[in-house]
């Protein structure tokens, strides 16, 4: 409370300069009749507020006055009061006051200029006036002017501000987006406007820029939420009876609201602590709350209202309890300061608004509270209004066919005119219009806090004593370049580049920029998180390979470093950190740990609604579940994405927007019907809203001071994560430093690899030693060109295997050459095939021109000719034009951006070097021709270099350890059925055996053994991490389990469930103990019951576990959970299916097993093939598998049915079909679960959402011909070779005769022989053959 008390004193005291001025006249002449609810109002006024303002005592028992300076004294003749307050200032005053405002206070002296050709109009006065025969400033006259007199003279003031609005950044609730809301303001000619967000200030960036560029004031503030006790306190809390909970605190008792606007850049700063705070301590649920406690420790700079029908004030109002709202006021008059505290008044027609207007102008009265007239806008136009009704249809999951929506009673949410809003107001409440124009006028220049901070903002390195920030980068420099030349002198060259480089680094100040990143990898690297060998262009600098941060040499590779850092631009560095995926969060923990977790946060990015979302969001409002299928029409229609960019709404319908003509086909659609009229109108509403505020998945920010003093910031309920509140661009442009953390997936893969490889073959392996052109790496390139690059980072597509299979890579740039070619700049001109073409001799390398064949065959000799990198753009420049090392950096940045003024400056230059070195004019036509196009597609040589060595570990990895690397890949894509499903397939591509989970044998996740993979147990359903670990410890203590007996004998408490048991079984687990799965599955429960009571007992520390058993001998003690299991199996069919179930792949067989080839045969395009996204919308595709699932559905339309099918094939790869009505009708017969089907079907891409539409299902022929005279594979257990069994089989193969020989499979226990039986018994494969032999001899015959 002592806080608070300074608090408050300290704005009276700030208000100081309002002293002198006489009693102002009531506000509201119509009173209250005195009702019985309104005795003891004046002792109210003295005795409660005696109690709640304790903190300023000297306001209890004196008389509530607009100025306390003027108690006691007579009233001062009103012409002195002019004369003497019209009085210039001094002029050591009036220049102080100028400086403090400077060059940015021209707005507000627009502002003023306004007022006072206006109030000179009205007056016929001169503008500027004279009072005195001196000038009057404005705010002076708002401040100091005898209120009832300046109202006479004001009430025909056409001007007004409109102070309470809710921009896009009161998610999916406010739609004044912020540049409409500029243009309109604009052209209304007001001279300032406010914004308001609900409970953050995210927008106070966006909202700042665009309306001091659009020269309006702009008005900064917030409608903060309040808790209704402590923002401590998590628990609702209801101030009513339970009748009134419609009246209530809003939500059921979570938060009130109240307006707040920034005074001045103290109070903007002060609000963005505030709300902060709000979410650091009094999130609950999704808002954020502040208190009264909290406010006044930052009350300073800031003007407040009571708020709007959800304030305080008006709550207790509507439950009748008016001394307790007349308490609320009161408090908050005293924590704001007398003149900073407003009533506020708004009207849109509500009842909650009119049942306590008469109670809120009576607390106005007793108070003396000026009032200020606001307008609730939650959009900029009155025509927004539907689709502001549709954006909360949206926010609530709601449909406009829906009676019980949230929607906004009353009217007139939108900024309204000057003249509108005086109309209703001006009679009734003289000023309250007026205080719009006082507030904006006191409202000073919010300019100190977006001021440029280039270096004063970066953390700080701690240096040891003696260095400074540079000494000691230079001495870690070279030491680091000392250890890259191990027994070595460093050579020359190195020395020289390093020492330019730290000169540049330091001109530019950011030594200590370096010494962290190399610290955060340092610290990285010791507690063993994998760190990546460097991204971006900052691999261009030889400082960063000398320090660790990456691990490519700049000078071998040929990279630039002004490409990283323009000594001529003013240009911050950036280096990008790629690490462990699994442990990233680490390190945003430790920098917030070393550098202060109030200097540390990751960034903020705004989901804003997109075009196809839009159509998505208002088909659904208007039509509900069927407005899915028109807007997939709609968006089916758009014309395709540039650069993964749609068209935007507007350009639709806009024949000057540049995509216009593409737009026929969905502009014709809109035109024509009227349901999709109504969409698009809605939907262009609702496009640019943002959504939500989500989490930038790399960028964090570091600084040297406390973030919540600069920007808003926000904690993330869900982990405690702080986050900024503005992006990282708005983050950068204040001083605040950006770097990016990433999880690489990749790294974790290659990390998990090598773990893999030191347990299953006893090797350390040192990736960073290894050097990409060595000749002992040759296998990496034999597989880059053999295109089996699937889990190769960056290599693993179908169209990068096609391009590696065709450059055939020899070395290490080529594989860099492969990452900056295959992407769609290049590609659309075919650079790729020409770089795999002129490497192996199909192409001639022809140079640009024979003038420039020789100056420019060191800078194109690496890629055959052709521009591929950026940085080769900067040599030529250099090489032929005479630029700077600089200046190539701006010549490169300006050929990308394509600007035709930049470019015609950079052609004259150029064209000028070139002529003073004596080339030709063909010449640079040539070059330039060829620059121009290539500058916007080439590529980042030090990014490419970056990441290519990881795409070289990754091949390394997979080329000399397969089975360790194809474990670890399948480990990383966990649960994803797809991905598991194609690198299954790769494994068996690659020879690889994939057995199912063992007990003794398998770790969490996949393992290589020997020259096999093992499945995981932690990839069992029902089987969770803790479970694992129990049976890994027992294993590891006791030795391998003997037997099932043996297992639950060993295994702890924890493990022993029938739950987890039957999952391993059904799994395969025990399959190396020989056990029948069947057989397990019938006494595993009575075993598990057996054993759990004495595992419990032991557990407790009752009696030893063996010894009260057989009296506690060893063999007794051995056979104490001696089991007679079954010799039970079940068929192989659903042996699999139970596989399946528990792995979510067929594991140990497949039910395709044998008809692979088959199946090829009359198919096109494996299953795979789709899951890769290698096939193009439109495309039509046969494809063959078994179907595993069956999702039948209606037509909600005419009631017929249809379905959804997967289909399966034998690697485990999945795909759904839609085989809709009229398909189905013909082929429901093949819709059956474990058919082997073939299926026609037409690709359809839309949202980046692959759809498969059926168009014929047929059963293959498995025969000769389809089959291809296959073998057919039959499975029998001995003991099912009875006289009886064989010769049912010899009936349905002599019934189905034909070219494929059968082999039988004899199986006994473990071993099996297999035989061909006589070429009598050859049969046709087909469908009837299959159906006989299950019918007849079961499924498990097929094996």
């Amino acid at each position: 409370m002592a806080g608070k008390e300074r608090q408050v004193q300290h704005r009276d005291g700030r208000n100081a300069h309002r002293a002198g001025l006489p009693r102002a006249e009531p506000l509201f002449q119509k009173h209250h009749a005195e009702g019985d609810r309104h005795q003891g109002i004046d002792e109210i006024t003295q005795r409660r507020i005696g109690h709640v303002v304790a903190i300023n005592r000297h306001h209890v028992g004196a008389p509530i006055d607009r100025d306390e300076y003027t108690r006691g004294r007579k009233p001062t003749p009103r012409a002195l009061v002019h004369a003497r307050h019209f009085a210039p200032p001094a002029a050591e005053e009036q220049k102080s006051r100028d400086q403090h405002r400077g060059p940015q206070h021209a707005v507000s002296q627009d502002f003023q200029w306004r007022c006072r050709q206006q109030q000179g109009k009205e007056r016929g006065e001169k503008s500027p006036h004279d009072v005195g025969g001196e000038r009057v400033e404005h705010h002076k006259i708002i401040a100091h002017f005898d209120r009832p007199a300046m109202m006479s003279r004001m009430a025909k003031n056409s001007s007004f501000v409109h102070l309470h609005n809710h921009t896009e950044f009161s998610m999916l609730d406010g739609m004044a987006k912020v540049d409409m809301l500029a243009d309109e303001v604009v052209r209304q000619e007001m001279p300032a406007v406010g914004m308001t967000d609900h409970g953050n200030m995210y927008g106070s960036d966006a909202f700042y820029r665009r309306m001091t560029g659009a020269g309006v004031k702009p008005i900064i503030g917030i409608e903060a939420y309040m808790a209704p006790e402590s923002r401590f306190n998590k628990k609702r809390v209801l101030w009513g009876t339970p009748d009134q909970k419609r009246d209530d605190v809003s939500a059921s008792g979570a938060y009130l609201h109240q307006t707040m606007i920034a005074e001045n850049a103290t109070g903007l700063r002060n609000l963005f602590t505030l709300s902060s705070l709000a979410s650091y301590e009094g999130q609950l649920g999704k808002w954020p709350r502040m208190d009264a406690e909290l406010i006044a420790e930052h009350a300073d700079g800031i003007i407040a209202t009571t708020g709007c029908p959800s304030g305080d004030v008006q709550t207790r109002l509507r439950l009748g309890q008016f001394n307790e709202a007349l308490e609320a006021a009161a408090m908050w008059q005293d924590i704001y300061g007398k003149d900073n505290f407003f009533l506020e008044l708004m009207d849109h027609g509500l009842d909650i608004e009119k049942r306590t207007r008469d109670d809120l102008l009576e607390i106005g009265r007793k108070l003396d509270l000026p009032p200020l007239v606001t307008n609730d806008c939650h959009y900029v136009l009155e025509s927004q209004a539907p689709a502001h009704e549709a954006m909360l249809c949206v926010q609530t999951g709601k449909t406009f066919m829906d009676p019980d929506r949230f929607k906004f009673g009353g009217t007139g949410y939108y900024i309204k005119s000057a003249a509108q809003m005086r109309e209703t107001w001006d009679d009734m409440i003289p000023d309250g219009c007026d205080n719009t124009l006082w507030i904006a006028e006191r409202v000073q220049d919010y300019g100190e806090i977006w001021e440029e901070h280039t270096h004063d903002r970066m953390p700080i390195a701690d240096v040891p004593e003696g260095h400074t920030p540079t000494s000691w980068l230079t001495h870690e420099v070279m030491e680091g370049l000392q250890a890259r030349f191990p027994g070595q002198d460093v050579p020359e060259e190195y020395i020289e580049r390093a020492k330019y480089e730290i000169s540049v680094i330091e001109m530019k100040g950011y030594p200590s920029y370096f010494l962290i990143v190399a610290e955060l990898i340092k610290h990285a690297r010791s507690v063993g998180i994998r760190v990546g060998p460097g991204r971006g262009s900052a691999a261009g600098a030889l400082v960063a390979y000398a320090l660790t941060i990456t691990n490519i040499d700049p000078l071998e590779h040929d990279l630039l470093f002004e490409r990283f850092l323009n000594p001529e631009r003013p240009s911050a560095p950036d280096i990008d950190i790629d690490f462990d995926d699994r442990r990233r969060g680490e390190m945003i923990t430790y920098a917030a740990e070393r550098w202060g977790e109030d200097k540390v946060a990751q960034v903020i990015t705004f989901g804003t609604v997109k075009t196809k979302q839009a159509i998505k969001d208002s088909a659904k409002v208007h039509f509900g579940q069927p407005g899915f299928q028109m807007a997939d029409r709609i968006n089916g229609a758009l014309p395709p994405a540039i650069m993964a960019k749609d068209i935007p709404l507007k350009g639709i319908t806009d024949p000057d927007h540049e995509r216009y003509s593409e737009a026929a086909e969905v502009r014709q659609m809109v035109e024509s019907d009227p349901d999709v009229k109504k969409i698009y109108d809605t939907a262009r509403g609702l496009e640019g809203v943002v959504r939500q505020a989500g989490v930038h998945a790399c960028a964090v920010i570091m600084a040297s001071v406390r973030l919540m003093d600069h920007i808003p910031m926000w904690k993330r309920p869900a982990d405690g994560a702080y986050i900024t509140g503005w992006d990282y661009p708005a983050c950068e442009a204040i001083g605040l430093l950006k770097m990016d953390f990433l999880g690489l997936r990749n790294l974790t893969v290659i990390g998990d690899a090598i773990e893999n490889i030191k347990r299953n073959r006893g090797e350390e392996i040192h990736l960073e030693q290894l050097h990409a052109d060595d000749p002992k790496v040759s296998k990496v390139y034999d597989l880059l060109s053999r295109g089996d690059t699937l889990g190769v980072f960056q290599l693993d597509s179908g169209g990068m295997q096609e391009l590696l299979k065709r450059m055939k890579p020899t070395g290490f740039k080529d594989i860099v050459a492969s990452l900056a070619l295959y992407r769609p700049g290049p590609m659309g001109v075919n650079a790729h095939w020409d770089y795999a073409d002129r490497k192996n001799g199909r192409k001639e390398i022809t140079p640009i021109h024979p003038e420039l064949e020789e100056p420019l065959k060191e800078i194109l000799d690496e890629t055959y000719g052709l521009i591929v990198y950026q940085e080769q753009i900067m040599r030529i420049s250099q090489k032929v034009a005479n630029y700077t090392a600089g200046e190539a950096d701006g010549f490169r940045k300006a050929m990308g951006k394509k600007k035709p003024e930049v470019l015609a400056q950079q052609y004259d230059k150029f064209w000028g070097g070139m002529q003073e070195n004596g080339y030709s004019k063909s010449a640079m036509d040539a070059l330039w021709g060829t620059i121009e196009p290539f500058a916007s597609y080439a590529f980042n040589k030090s990014h490419a270099a970056g990441y290519g060595l990881v795409s070289f570990w990754t091949a390394y990895l997979k080329a000399y350890y397969a089975p360790e690397y194809m474990a670890a890949l399948l480990t990383s894509v966990g649960d994803k059925k797809d991905k598991s499903a194609i690198y299954l397939s790769d494994c068996r591509h690659l020879g690889i055996k994939v057995l199912p989970p063992s007990v003794n044998e398998s770790e969490e996740d996949f393992q290589a053994v020997g020259e096999d993979i093992r499945f995981g147990m932690g990839a069992i359903r029902n089987v969770g991490s803790e479970v694992v670990e129990s049976i890994i410890k027992s294993r590891h203590d006791k030795g391998a389990f003997t037997s099932f007996s043996d297992y639950l004998d060993k295994i702890e408490l924890a493990a022993c469930t029938k739950r987890v048991t039957e999952a391993l079984i059904k799994a395969g687990a025990f399959d190396d103990l020989d056990h029948p799965r069947k057989g397990l599955m019938l006494i595993h429960e009575d075993a598990v019951d057996a054993v759990q009571t004495t595992k419990k007992a032991a557990d407790k520390g009752q009696f030893d576990l063996f010894a009260g058993i057989g009296g506690g001998e060893d063999d007794a003690a051995s056979n104490a959970f001696a089991l007679d299991i079954p010799e039970d199996n079940w068929d192989r069919k659903h042996e699999l299916a139970l596989e399946r179930e528990m792995l979510g792949l067929y594991v140990s067989g497949h039910p395709l097993d044998g008809f692979e080839e088959a199946l090829a045969a009359q198919t096109d395009t494996p299953l795979t093939k789709i899951l890769n996204d290698e096939v193009h919308n439109g495309q039509e595709l046969i494809i063959g598998g078994i179907i595993s699932g069956v999702d039948r559905r209606f037509s909600k339309r005419d009631g017929s049915p249809w379905a959804i099918v997967t289909v399966e094939d034998h690697n485990g790869a999945q795909v759904e079909i839609l085989v809709f009505n009229k398909v189905y009708s013909l082929v429901a017969p093949q819709i059956v679960e474990d058919n082997i089907i073939l299926a026609r079907v037409n690709v359809k891409v839309r949202d980046e959402r692959r759809s498969l539409f059926c168009s014929d299902i047929r059963v293959p022929e498995l025969g000769p011909g389809g089959g291809a005279g296959l073998p057919l594979r039959l499975t029998m257990r001995t003991d099912q070779c009875t006289m009886e069994n064989i010769a049912r089989l010899k009936q349905v193969l002599l019934k189905n005769q034909g070219e494929s020989d059968v082999y039988l499979e004899l199986v006994d226990g473990s071993e099996s022989t297999t035989m061909i039986l006589g070429d009598h018994l050859r049969v046709e494969r087909s469908g009837n053959l299959m159906g006989d032999l299950k019918a007849t001899m079961g499924a498990g015959i097929l094996g």
